[in-house]
């Protein structure tokens, strides 16, 4: 009796188990490239009766979704989306495996489905997420052989000018990642790196707007994170090669490879660009009209260069098993420079009578701007048995070396003693940084998570600059100069940031603080060591709410801060005829406050994007200019900037017909500036704008044409801004099976050979302008191949290392408060005057 009553009680517990099971069925849906496939449309049936829904949904953005059902059995599962092929998946779920993984389900682009009819769409190129705006880089057809700077034109808030100057929102104050972490080679050299990577190699570009405070603190304006290809993972090979030469000599290689050996995925890529003295060729006239003399300074410039950047990266991932991963990535760049000019300055005093002239010839011998810069970068990081919890920890170790060596002879002299008929400047800079990270995010009641973590930075900077003077090839000792500079900045932060999402409504909100302490050494003695401590608390939040399926609306405030770099605090002296530069050894970082609205609606024929944002600061650095006793133009930088900026950013993709497609990107801006301590005001509106209309021709052709222009606002404190306009056009087609070689034509700028921007000076010692003007007219080649056919990418954690609070150092892209202008910095051999 005891037994028969256990046996009963036993199944009954069971029965009462089964009944309250959870049972789930979950999927992947991808395109036909192996991006995921947002909002397709699921619906679940009762296998032996197919008439009735049971449930219905749709994907999330990356393509993910999960369903759970009521009884265990056999079930029928639909996947349809717009121009797309429907799929069926049966399967079936019970107490033993209540949870049914159809793992990925393709979805084809659906051609001629029914005779006489074809379904026509276009694939959406732009997401918006709670902090982010993503643009689908592979959705493009351009990108088998477009660069990534190419590709930038197109992301929304994105700006690439006539000289490929990289802004976003209008301002240079950003920073570029690759997978999610800090990349140097691309934030220092942003526009001659990303020339040379094909957009072949990226799957999409976030425009990171608003950070959450796991970052926050040492972010900028925003961030560029470029994510390079991932699909899924099955063994094998795949790579792509493609090189592109253009009429002016100048030609780029680029090689990318990706092997995958059971649970070790590796990448490996390389690339160089070389651009000869055809292209590099610019000019330039300006005049100067100092404010309490009268006096005119005139100036004429000219120059050629030529050099070459050769970059390569290697990633490697291990998962031991489902809840290991181990991740390793290093990469960098090295490269240089040579360029030579000629250079004619004239000073006219009140009535325009001379005063003096000369003529500086000036010149980077070979390699006499040199560069590198490398990282190495190491993840472990553990999943816990609780769905998407994760612990990381991480190390980032980067170094980068800048050397400037510029000569300036100095001829055809008259009304001026120079005491000196030739002078050269050799600066140095280095700079390595340790950083350490533990990273623990943890969700919990569904609709919830938790993240945290905490940071130390290790930074060191070292300057070694050298100005020497010559009279008839005698050295001038008592003109020499000699600086050392050796700057270290210490951080450490923790940070708490919590999200919420729960049907429509998604919300996050963060607060980091950080303790830094920067010291400053002169080796020399020819000034005071110091050092100083600094503590933030930077908060941040924004909200989303999903309207429906294809419109949702976000709010976000965000904080950041800016430590200036090794550029901006260097105290060495800079000196030629007219002018003298220097740094500020006493900088203090710059905070930085924004609020933006972003509406979005997706749609399979028109889809667009419009943000209105509003970015402030009330200490931001900027360039300083004055006359001293001598008469010459002395810049430097300081704390001394009230910046205030109103953005209104649009993007829309519309598929005008079954063939042809037309594309927007924009934006509009007015900016004031203040400076209290100078009593300084300047202000003006700019903007920008990309436009191109895409048409599908017989014979598998696909005929682009494209034109943009930027312009307007303000350069610094002291000067205006016009602006410059571009235009192209290309013609390509793809060949062989899976068009895996793709040919095209592209001519740039056909109805312009030069292009060039005014800037005029309308505050502090003077009053003028500066033209400046470089080849753009170009025709070019491009042939890019892809081989093998795995769909694998190195697997990257969820959590890395991202270092990017620096401006005006060695690993920077732009400036803090929204400028850096202000005067001529003057130094080197480039330096004018």
């Amino acid at each position: 009796m005891r037994f028969r009553s256990f046996v009963m009680l036993m199944a009954a517990l069971m029965s009462v188990a089964t009944a309250n099971a959870q049972y789930t069925v979950k999927l992947q849906a991808n395109d036909g490239d192996g991006a995921g496939e947002p909002y397709a449309t699921i619906h679940v049936y009762n296998a032996a009766d197919t008439s009735r829904v049971l449930n219905t949904g749709v994907t999330e953005l990356d393509g993910s979704y999960s369903q759970a059902l009521a009884a265990a059995g056999s079930y029928l599962l639909r996947v349809t989306a717009v121009g797309k092929v429907e799929q069926e998946r049966t399967f079936s779920v019970n107490s033993a495996q209540p949870v049914a993984d159809l793992g990925i389900i393709v979805l084809t682009t659906a051609e001629n489905m029914l005779e006489g009819v074809t379904v026509t769409s276009q694939r959406v190129l732009v997401r918006n997420e709670i902090d982010r705006v993503a643009y689908d880089v592979q959705a493009d057809a351009e990108s088998k052989v477009n660069t990534a700077l190419d590709m930038l034109r197109k992301v929304p808030m994105v700006s690439v000018d006539g000289q490929d100057n990289i802004t976003v929102k209008g301002s240079s104050n950003f920073k570029i990642y690759k997978n999610g972490h800090p990349d140097a080679a691309m934030s220092a050299n942003a526009k001659d790196i990303l020339k040379a990577i094909p957009a072949s190699m990226i799957k999409k570009i976030e425009v990171i707007t608003e950070p959450g405070a796991k970052y926050d603190a040492e972010g900028v304006g925003a961030i560029l994170n470029i994510v390079m290809m991932e699909a899924s993972a099955v063994k094998g090979v795949t790579g792509t090669v493609s090189g592109t030469v253009d009429n002016m000599g100048t030609y780029r290689l680029n090689g990318y490879l990706t092997a995958q050996y059971n649970k070790f995925i590796t990448s490996i890529n390389y690339g160089m660009m070389r651009g000869n003295r055809h292209r590099q060729h610019q000019f330039s006239e300006g005049e100067h009209e100092y404010v309490e003399s009268g006096n005119l300074l005139r100036t004429e410039q000219e120059n050629r260069g030529s050099g070459m950047v050769h970059f390569g990266n290697i990633e490697a991932s291990w998962e031991p098993d489902t809840l290991n991963l181990l991740t390793f990535n290093f990469g960098g760049y090295y490269g240089g420079f040579s360029l030579d000019g000629t250079q004619h300055v004239s000073m006219l005093d009140a009535l325009r009578q001379p005063i003096y002239s000369y003529t500086n010839t000036f010149r980077y011998p070979d390699g006499g701007y040199g560069f590198f810069s490398f990282n190495g970068r190491f993840d472990y990081q553990h999943r816990t048995h609780r769905k998407d919890e994760t612990l990381t920890l991480s190390y980032l170790l980067s170094t980068t070396r800048n050397t400037n060596n510029g000569e300036n002879t100095y001829s055809e002299v008259s009304g001026i003693d120079l005491g000196y008929d030739f002078s050269s400047t050799a600066n140095r800079e280095n700079f390595i940084e340790h950083t350490v990270q533990f990273d623990w995010t943890r969700p919990f009641a569904k609709y919830h998570k938790i993240e945290t973590g905490v940071k130390y930075i290790n930074r060191s900077n070292r300057s070694r600059t050298v100005q020497e003077f010559m009279l008839a090839d005698e050295a001038i000792e008592a003109l020499k100069r000699f600086n050392k500079l050796e700057h270290t900045t210490q951080v450490a932060a923790a940070y708490l940031s919590y999200t919420f999402n729960m049907d429509k409504w998604s919300a996050r909100a963060g607060l980091r603080y950080e303790y830094s302490r920067l010291s400053a050494k002169f080796p020399l003695g020819d000034q005071n060591d110091y050092h100083r401590n600094l503590n933030d608390w930077v908060p941040s939040a924004s909200v989303n709410y999903q309207m429906d399926w294809s419109n949702s609306f976000k709010l976000a405030f965000a904080t950041r801060i800016a430590r200036p770099g090794i550029s901006y605090l260097n105290p060495a002296v800079v000196e030629n005829v007219t002018s003298r530069s220097y740094g500020d050894p006493y900088l203090a970082s710059a905070r930085n406050y924004s609020l933006s609205f972003t509406y979005m609606h997706l749609g399979p024929k028109f889809t667009f994007n419009i943000s209105p944002s509003y970015d402030f600061s009330s200490n931001g650095i900027t360039g300083v200019s004055f006359i001293d006793d001598d008469g010459k133009e002395v810049s430097t930088y300081a704390n001394t900037l009230r910046n205030r900026q109103l953005n209104l950013n649009g993007f829309f993709q519309w598929q005008l017909h079954e063939k042809t497609s037309l594309m927007f990107n924009g934006g509009a801006y007015y900016e004031w500036l203040h400076s209290p301590d100078l009593d300084i005001r300047n202000s003006a509106p700019g903007g920008w704008f990309f436009l191109q209309l895409t048409q599908q021709l017989p014979w598998k052709l696909r005929l682009s044409v494209n034109g943009g222009a930027w312009g307007g606002g303000t350069s610094g404190l002291y000067a205006k801004n016009n602006g410059s306009w571009w235009s192209g056009l290309s013609l390509q087609r793809s060949f062989l099976k899976d068009d895996r070689l793709t040919v095209r034509l592209a001519a740039r700028n056909m109805f312009s050979k030069y292009g060039g921007y005014k800037t005029r000076y309308v505050n502090g010692p003077y009053t003028g302008f500066e033209h400046n003007h470089w080849v753009q007219r170009s025709f070019e080649l491009t042939v890019s191949y892809r081989f093998g056919s795995l769909k694998a990418s190195v697997k990257n954690s969820t959590t890395t290392i991202d270092n990017n609070d620096l401006v005006g150092g060695s690993n920077t892209s732009g400036a803090t408060g929204g400028t850096t202008g202000g005067g001529n910095t003057g130094g080197g051999a480039t330096g004018g005057n």
